[in-house]
């Protein structure tokens, strides 16, 4: 009777710890779905946010592109007047226009929340991938070559030229001091010729990013999506 007690009470204790091993196993389970739930939540809320922000990017770049394009346009028609010998009032506009410059206002706040969060958040190796490039390399690059190589060319090369040669008509625009000097002047051609390639050089990056911009945008949508 003893053992047969024993060995009833044994199995009763084995099935006592398999059941509270097994309750564990699915408190276990139940802990590690909701934080995968969770960070997938997160991940979500991230890429909405990053969404919105590149959306607003793509807005403010393209007035970035316009306004270079106007620049261009500006320096090239000054330029070409110059070479043909060509002045007339309403030339003045553009001689007005041939100084200026971009600054790329980008929004990062989804993606510095994302950086506090850590990366390895975002699932998708291609997307993530895609978001360091875009953040991390060419949002920097053209931060570099705006706001040194662009900015310092302006201070340093167009607005001295400009204090030089020309000065502000009666309609507040500006207009050469000397036509005839000026379309000889190699150094002030020179001047406007880089700055012609400044521009370009511009618009082809922005151009660049706004590609970049775009399918990240159209890639977020796509995970969201799949989410």
């Amino acid at each position: 009777m003893e053992k047969k007690s024993t060995g009833k009470y044994f199995k009763y204790a084995i099935g006592e710890i398999i059941l509270v091993v097994i309750g564990i196993l699915i408190a276990l389970g139940i802990n590690n779905w909701n934080a995968e739930n969770n960070l997938t939540i997160k991940e979500t809320t991230l890429l909405i946010e990053m969404k919105s922000n590149l959306e607003s990017d793509l807005e403010g770049l393209k007035w970035d592109i316009n306004k270079n394009e106007e620049l261009l346009k500006a320096n090239r028609i000054v330029l070409k007047s110059l070479n043909n010998g060509v002045y007339h009032d309403s030339l003045n506009l553009y001689y007005t226009r041939i100084k200026g410059n971009t600054v790329f206002v980008k929004n990062t706040s989804a993606f510095k929340n994302l950086e506090s969060f850590g990366l390895d958040i975002i699932k998708n190796d291609s997307l993530r991938i895609k978001i360091t490039n875009l953040y991390s390399t060419r949002y920097e690059y053209i931060r570099y070559i705006e706001q040194v190589r662009d900015e310092k060319f302006q201070y340093e090369q167009i607005i001295p030229q400009i204090t030089k040669h020309l000065r502000l008509s009666s309609e507040n625009l500006y207009e050469p001091i000397n036509v005839d000097q000026l379309s000889r002047n190699n150094e002030f051609k020179s001047v406007i010729t880089l700055n012609c390639d400044m521009r370009y050089s511009i618009i082809t990056i922005y151009k660049e990013i706004e590609n970049m911009i775009t399918e990240l945008i159209d890639a977020i949508k796509l995970e969201l999506k799949d989410n």
